[in-house]
């Protein structure tokens, strides 16, 4: 818990660091493969040119590298925890005991007969060590504990503080119950008590260690020294609180004094670690979902462009044509031709042909506009006006019916993909339907039988 307590506090602060540094990052953002691909998805979802579109692809790019940064630090999370997990498998049949000292674990298993079945809970106990295995096991306990047993005390022959009496050894494998020779001075779980002592007093700890089926015994000789010997201006102050805690336990309240003698008196407030990390985690996780939604939206977004755009060409390049040939020029015809599609079209073609207003040649302005729809049919047919325009308006409107054919074929083709689609979807309540009709009818057969 300790190393993960470092990471989780570590890693908000390099995130930090790196999201302050971007600047640096964002020098180096025009040489980056994906960086005209970022401008090319804003440019269809809003019209943006020049430098509009890249203040705002330099925006993108900066919050992209913030969120880049968050979902890193939940995948470490999530990678850490699938590490951590224990992987098991057990041979068929074969169920693993636990090890000596663990709590007996529950196995269902299915019994059948060839008639019935019945499901029957098997506790299965951990494994029983031997009398070699408990003596050594027993030996190093004893050892371990009598180590440990003096707790903040300097050694077991100047007891002051309480004792460190465990109720299993370090291992977990045995229990160990504690008894003395002298409650009133030391109990079983190890406090001491010495306010009434006058003199030293020798007590006998003893412990018995137990798997549940061997035993140990261990005694151990302490000095328990009285206060006057030993009681510090802390000590002193301790004993006052106790004894002031002890009296007041009829009243609501306890009453805390400022100063004990020389020692100052105040209440430490804590906090709980865990529910910061959890916190953090949340935030973290609030985060990611928060930028899973974005990109979804934004993927909606210009799936729901490109189906309205395919939808309406075969209408657009149609009205086009028409126009060119009843003698509007090119510049006016895209304008009316487009004027009906109002939400995604329009824009695009007025943004093209203010272009052209302003001194940009034709042929290059078309063959963008093309690019910046995106789809292929725009493209080849704004490639055909950005080619056969200068050439005539007769090899023009040639090429223009061409295209009006080709996409009356395509529209042809997608009306009927989707009345197949449609048709799929239609078999299974078929197939339901037909089931339940085939039920009713031998239903009355089955059941006179």
């Amino acid at each position: 818990m300790t190393i993960i307590t470092i990471f989780i506090i570590l890693l908000p602060i390099l995130a930090i660091l790196a999201i302050i540094s971007r600047k640096h990052f964002s020098k180096y953002k025009g040489e980056l493969w994906f960086v005209p691909q970022i401008a090319g998805r804003l440019q269809k979802m809003e019209v943006l040119y020049g430098r509009s579109l890249e203040d705002a692809t330099r925006q993108y790019v900066e919050q992209g590298f913030r969120h880049f940064l968050i979902l890193l630090a939940v995948l470490w999370f999530v990678a850490l925890g699938i590490f951590m997990i224990p992987a098991t498998d057990p041979a068929a049949g074969e169920i693993q005991r636990p090890e000596a000292g663990k709590s007996a674990e529950k196995i269902t298993l299915q019994l059948t007969d060839g008639k019935d079945t019945e499901s029957y809970i098997l506790s299965v106990e951990p494994r029983e060590l031997t009398e070699e295995e408990f003596a050594a096991a027993a030996d190093r306990a004893i050892s371990q504990v009598r180590e440990k047993m003096t707790g903040r005390n300097a050694d077991l022959q100047h007891i002051t503080g309480n004792l460190s009496l465990p109720e299993r050894d370090p291992s977990g494998l045995l229990k160990i119950n504690w008894d003395t020779d002298r409650l009133t001075i030391i109990s079983r779980n190890g406090t001491v008590r010495r306010e009434e002592l006058e003199e030293e007093a020798v007590v006998t700890v003893k412990g018995t260690f137990s798997d549940g089926i061997h035993e140990a015994g261990f005694e151990e000789k302490v000095t328990v020294l009285p206060y006057s010997a030993t009681e510090t201006a802390i000590e002193k102050a301790i004993r006052e609180l106790g004894r002031l805690e002890e009296n007041s336990r009829k009243e609501g309240k306890l009453l805390l004094p400022e100063q004990i003698d020389d020692v100052n008196v105040s209440e430490k407030k804590t906090t709980t670690k865990n529910t910061i990390c959890k916190l953090y985690i949340f935030l973290v996780l609030f985060a990611c979902i928060l930028a899973v939604r974005k990109f979804s939206r934004e993927k909606e977004i210009l799936k729901k462009r490109d189906e309205e755009l395919e939808r309406v060409f075969y209408r657009f390049s149609r009205r086009l044509t028409l126009l060119i040939s009843a003698g509007e020029n090119i510049h006016s015809a895209l304008l009316q031709a487009a004027a009906v599609e109002e939400r995604y079209l329009l824009p695009e073609v007025q943004y093209a042909m203010n272009r052209i207003g302003t001194g940009a040649a034709e042929a290059g302005v078309y063959a963008r506009l093309g690019r910046s729809l995106g789809l292929k049919s725009y493209i080849r047919l704004f490639s055909t006006i950005s080619t056969a325009g200068p050439r005539g308006s007769s090899q023009l409107m040639r090429l223009l019916d061409q295209e009006v054919r080709d996409a009356e074929t395509e529209a042809r083709e997608e009306a009927k993909k989707k009345g197949e689609k449609a048709q799929e979807k239609l078999l299974i309540p078929m197939v339901l339907l037909m089931i339940v009709v085939i039920g009713i009818v031998i239903f009355p057969a089955v059941a006179g039988m």
